[in-house]
């Protein structure tokens, strides 16, 4: 079973696009790297928006931590563009008080 209200899940463009895939930004920089050597890059951010979806819908991989500002789940599971090999990744989500689980952040896994 995946993690509650997988289904209502949200992913803010600005995450994906200036923070995971921007190969400038000091914190996400590395990150981008790696994202961008399984297929994704800041032209096809929305394809990693939609397979990080996928993963925390469907993976049973979880942990859960509680934090200050609620629930924290990192969500293990597998993607990649077609045509590229597919990598572990683990995505952070949280959940706060009667609130769907937004992505906080995601890395290699």
């Amino acid at each position: 079973m995946p993690i509650p209200n997988a289904e209502h899940a949200l992913i803010a463009e600005e995450k994906i696009r200036d923070y995971l895939l921007n190969p400038s930004h000091p914190v996400g920089g590395s990150k981008a790297v790696w994202f961008a050597s399984i297929g994704y890059t800041m032209v096809n951010w929305q394809d990693l928006a939609n397979d990080l979806l996928q993963v925390v819908q469907t993976s049973e991989d979880f942990i859960a931590k509680l934090s200050p500002f609620g629930v924290k789940y990192e969500v293990s599971g597998a993607l990649g563009c077609p045509g590229h090999r597919p990598g572990l990744v683990v995505s952070v989500w949280i959940v706060e008080e009667n609130d769907p689980p937004r992505l906080v952040t995601a890395y290699p896994g």
